[in-house]
């Protein structure tokens, strides 16, 4: 075998790498599977458990499938603790920790956060290993909901923002066209037109079921795009006489007096409401999650596959959206186990690829809470099974943070609050009560609120 002197050695490495620079094979652009060899993602913690557990809110088979990934790559069992929607999981969560019991990772909604770090069961994720490799890629909604005091509390679930769908055929038939509103007065004049000539009996059906993220986000999305909010960053509700959410809920309220809104929006939240839509009766359904439009547009189960279409809310185009987070948890008995955990959930697997937000972007049309995802093309030829994607991007473009419409929303308060509104709102919309009688009573539902928690 030839020898090579120590300078030769070097020439040859460089002219290597320069090789694998001219195949774009160097620094970032190397395959991800070779660089996740020296990635914090790529390293086995210490020790071997038995088992690490996360507690969940249901998804299609998401968990299901990356808990397989984890025990593949790992050889560690993933306990997997599923609820069927928010409130359970939340009450399942706190439930096992008061008791002591071991949880790993979990998920966090946005309004619970705040109380999750009060009570210690949050645990921050600063100096784990890989986690600013993370922070640098979140996108502006991440980092609003991740770091809060100096510290960063999880990883990205999923990111969304509130949109208007339409029924593209049924708008035609009402003698629009192509032509979806454009502005509030707009939204009513064709709304009008279409239950005079027959076309629907209730053109739009609002998501209004009572919830965190359903009845009060259709008024908020609409308040902020309409040029108001909800609280100023001092935390005083903006819902006073004259005020543009004042206005925004009296106009609301006429939708159903005239009779242009289903009565039943007061009952369906989201799922429910799309499965309503689906059936063809409607032509306008608003407020939601940009990505319910693929259940809209699900050739195998939508009677009106191929006829739904986003729509931006109206004159700039101005809307609310969020990041919901997973946590690590203080109740862990192996936080490098845990960690590793997280990150398939929330972050990277041990290929290096943000196999969970992947997944969810083109299996399910959910935004990612990381800016290399967002801008990717996996992203975007995902997307366009439902969409048109430049319409979503360019709704999002307008989106602000949902905790800057509703800052209240990080205090520990909040849940509170939200529980109370949704009764003030569902008794205004069903003309109960005026508009002025509920945001009175929401204002004064505030202080109640933080007395409740003191």
């Amino acid at each position: 075998m030839r020898r090579i002197s120590n300078g030769k050695l070097i020439v040859a490495r460089r002219q290597f790498l320069e090789t694998l620079a001219a195949a774009g094979l160097v620094a970032g652009s190397l395959p991800s599977s070779l660089r996740a060899q020296e990635a914090p993602w790529a390293m086995r913690p210490a020790g071997n458990p038995k088992s690490v557990n996360f507690v969940v809110w249901q998804y299609g088979k998401i968990y299901e499938q990356i808990a397989r990934q984890f025990e593949s790559d790992w050889g560690v069992h993933v306990d997997q603790l599923i609820e069927p929607n928010v409130e359970p999981q939340v009450a399942k969560l706190t439930a096992m920790y008061a008791a002591g019991d071991e949880v790993d990772v979990s998920q966090s909604p946005i309004q619970y956060l705040a109380n999750y770090i009060d009570q210690g069961i949050a645990e921050p994720i600063d100096g784990l290993p890989g986690v600013e490799q993370y922070i640098r890629d979140f996108t502006p909604f991440t980092r609003a909901i991740a770091q809060r005091g100096g510290k960063t509390w999880g990883l990205p679930y999923f990111s969304t923002i509130w949109v208007f769908m339409y029924n593209d055929e049924l708008l035609g038939k009402a003698g629009f066209q192509g032509a979806p509103f454009r502005s509030y007065p707009e939204l009513l004049e064709q709304s009008r037109k279409a239950k005079k000539d027959g076309v629907s009996r209730y053109p739009i059906l609002w998501v209004a079921g009572a919830g965190f993220e359903q009845l009060p986000a259709t008024w908020f999305s609409m308040t902020h795009n309409r040029g108001g909010a909800i609280f100023d960053q001092q935390l005083e509700p903006q819902l006073g006489p004259g005020s543009i959410a004042r206005e925004t809920l009296k106009w609301w309220q006429n939708t159903f007096k005239e009779e242009l809104a289903d009565p039943n929006s007061l009952n369906v939240r989201f799922i429910p409401a799309v499965k309503a839509f689906n059936a063809g009766q409607h032509i306008y359904l608003g407020t939601l999650h940009h990505y319910y439009i693929s259940l809209v547009n699900d050739a195998a189960n939508s009677p009106i596959a191929g006829k739904g279409r986003v729509l931006g809310h109206p004159g700039d185009g101005k809307t609310i959206g969020y990041t919901m987070l997973y946590i690590l948890t203080s109740a862990t008995k192996n936080k490098e186990w845990a960690w590793k955990l997280l990150q398939y959930l929330g972050g990277r697997t041990k290929d290096g690829q943000y196999t969970q937000a992947n997944r969810l972007a083109t299996d399910a049309m959910l935004g990612s809470g990381y800016q290399s995802v967002m801008d990717s093309d996996l992203l975007r030829q995902g997307w366009s099974k439902w969409a048109d994607v430049p319409t979503v991007l360019d709704a999002w473009k307008r989106a602000s943070n949902f905790a800057d419409v509703v800052p209240a929303v990080s205090q520990k308060w909040y849940p509170r609050w939200s529980d109370a509104i949704n009764v003030e709102l569902t008794s205004c919309l069903q003309g109960k009560n005026s508009a002025d009688v509920a945001c009175d009573n929401m204002i004064a539902h505030v202080r109640s609120a933080k007395a409740a928690v003191r």
